[in-house]
């Protein structure tokens, strides 16, 4: 049984566990192993305990058969030339063994329904540009490549890409779009796109 919800501070504990395994996972080829060996299940799940204290990000989780599997943050976009109507998913991991199976996808729509919810027009996400498996991941759920980059530091010098949601929006027009390409390659494409409404 598949269940998701938002995240309770009974949570924490797990929370920290699936966080930290996950990011570990995600990164192991990208993030140097000095920096991902801070994220331990102790350290992720004070954060997360704070966080759902604070009120500063919406967690959601995603249960396989009453068992926590993934974790995702959901929160205003404070990009400076964003409307401010913008919300953005900030993390989304899975657990290895879950990954495949068509969660990530149910999880994601789950996440953009609720932004919808909260009153937010449009949504984004910031993708590292080396993270090949999560940009096919999101080509796939409509995502688009928006040429906005930023450099973060985790151990290292690290470019993150950003990708606007082209979901549930109305009125086509031509554009030409950068769009990700399966190999990390940035591709020009020109295809029918639609304008971004207030989710229709």
């Amino acid at each position: 049984m598949i269940e998701i919800r938002w995240a309770q501070l009974e949570d924490t504990r797990d929370l920290g566990f699936v966080h930290s395994e996950s990011y570990r996972k995600a990164y192991k080829e990208i993030i140097p192993d000095e920096y991902l060996e801070q994220y331990t299940p102790v350290v992720r799940e004070r954060y997360f305990y704070n966080t759902l204290v604070q009120g500063t990000e919406q967690i959601a989780v995603i249960l396989v058969d009453n068992k926590i599997v993934g974790c995702m943050l959901l929160k205003a976009c404070n990009d400076d030339d964003l409307q401010d109507d913008s919300g953005e998913i900030s993390a989304i991991y899975l657990l290895q063994n879950y990954i495949g199976m068509g969660l990530g996808k149910q999880f994601l729509n789950w996440g953009l329904e609720k932004l919808k919810e909260l009153g937010f027009g449009s949504v984004v996400l910031w993708v590292l540009k080396e993270n090949k498996r999560a940009i096919r991941f999101y080509e796939r759920q409509e995502f688009v490549y928006d040429e906005k980059e930023r450099l973060i530091f985790r151990g290292m010098n690290l470019l993150q890409l950003r990708s606007l949601a082209l979901h549930k929006i109305s009125v086509y027009t031509k554009v030409n779009i950068q769009k990700m390409g399966f190999f990390g390659e940035i591709q020009k494409v020109e295809q029918p796109l639609k304008v971004v409404l207030p989710f229709g």
